[in-house]
């Protein structure tokens, strides 16, 4: 009786008290960091799957765009790489400018001015996994190079080409002349960085694609 009259006099903990006290404190104190880093991936795996799905449309778009205008284009799958040939509307030669009248080669490619001087522009993955991005470079008639990197989030990206009417085939391929498609589907798949399972599936779930056609096309 003595003793608990002086502790609850004193207000004092026996070693054995602190040393539960601090064994529960620092539980808790685990459990909350740990809880806060999980928050914290879990932010930065939302933001980043975001990011890269608008990074997806993004490149779509400027796909689209270029295609569009484009007189012709080769696709190589295994390179991840579609290059196109854009139009040279413009002569600039002439004082005042004056627009160029478009010619028919003998594969049935429309032509903007000198045939095999036309401006070029090419899409590509470029990097390695899982930081890889996806750039569109820009080759002008006097050579000058203008190369811009479409994604904002670097990811495990894949980009394919193929026609409408052979879907998911891998093989080379022309576009805009004789006998030649008109139209393009691309698909941009992207893994996602913070996969708990790491599952191939997961990759099909971020996927986008468009169909589009060429313009300039007999």
């Amino acid at each position: 009786m003595k003793n608990s009259a002086e502790r609850g006099k004193n207000g004092a903990l026996t070693l054995v008290e602190l040393m539960v006290s601090v064994s529960v404190g620092a539980l808790i104190l685990a459990a909350v960091a740990s809880s806060m880093v999980a928050l914290q991936t879990l932010f930065v795996a939302t933001d980043q799957y975001y990011m890269a799905t608008s990074d997806q449309t993004r490149v779509l778009d400027f796909i689209a765009l270029d295609l569009r205008r484009a007189t012709s284009g080769t696709v190589s799958n295994q390179a991840q790489t579609l290059t196109l040939t854009l139009p040279d509307y413009i002569d600039y030669t002439q004082n005042p400018p004056v627009p160029r009248s478009p010619t028919l080669s003998a594969t049935g490619v429309v032509i903007y001015g000198a045939s095999g001087s036309q401006p070029t522009v090419s899409y590509t993955v470029t990097g390695t996994a899982p930081n890889q991005t996806i750039q569109r470079v820009f080759t002008d008639l006097d050579g000058s190079v203008v190369t811009t990197t479409l994604t904002t989030a670097a990811a495990n990206y894949q980009m394919s080409f193929f026609t409408p009417t052979n879907p998911g085939s891998v093989t080379p391929f022309s576009l805009g002349g004789i006998g030649q498609p008109n139209s393009l589907t691309a698909l941009i798949t992207f893994a996602p960085r913070f996969n708990r399972l790491n599952l191939a599936s997961s990759r099909q779930a971020a996927t986008a694609s468009m169909t589009m056609s060429m313009r300039n096309h007999q």
